[in-house]
């Protein structure tokens, strides 16, 4: 028997497995570099943005619904955060339900405190993805029509992509001590 023959059919497989997993190599390339091509980082950026905005004006507002619309209802949001102004300095949320029940019972009460404060964000920054993002800043809270300092923070937000809008799936936030007034 030719040993050509024999080996034939197994060199036309090789060939057509190398040809198929090259073929699968391209198309994931360039799947790849379309979707960087069409990610637009300073959109997401902005959109981000909005939806921290719309958390906090919504938040100061006690608007229940715009607040809720912002975050990811879902078991699986957290909340953690330290303020030397909460009765055990450290809270925490595990899953969305609990943290609505708490700011639905708060808004109804109007137990918001810092009501029309005014924040403002420095050390930004973003990092974005298609659909999961992380946004860290510091925070400085002041009374909106004295300018008087209410507040630092070191603030933390991830969010993901729902129905193509921004969620905040974490919500975290560390309260720098006040000075003390007497010194």
């Amino acid at each position: 028997m030719n040993e050509n023959y024999i080996l034939s059919p197994l060199i036309n497989m090789r060939n057509t497995m190398l040809l198929f997993c090259v073929s699968i190599l391209l198309a994931n390339c360039t799947h790849e570099k379309l979707e960087t091509a069409t990610f637009d980082f300073d959109g997401e950026k902005l959109a981000i943005k909005a939806v921290i905005a719309k958390e906090t004006e919504s938040y100061y507002n006690q608007d229940f619904e715009a607040w809720k619309s912002t975050y990811l209802q879902s078991p699986a949001f957290r909340k953690f955060g330290y303020w030397e102004g909460y009765p055990d300095k450290v809270v925490s949320n595990i899953g969305f339900e609990s943290l609505a029940a708490e700011k639905k019972k708060q808004f109804d009460k109007d137990e918001t405190l810092w009501q029309g404060s005014i924040e403002e964000r420095t050390n930004e920054n973003f990092r974005i993805s298609s659909n999961m993002a992380w946004y860290t800043f510091e925070q400085n809270s002041y009374e909106k029509d004295t300018r008087k300092f209410l507040g630092k923070s070191m603030e933390t937000r991830i969010l993901e992509k729902h129905n193509g809008d921004w969620k905040i799936a974490y919500l975290g936030f560390h309260y720098y001590p006040m000075p003390d007034e007497k010194q």
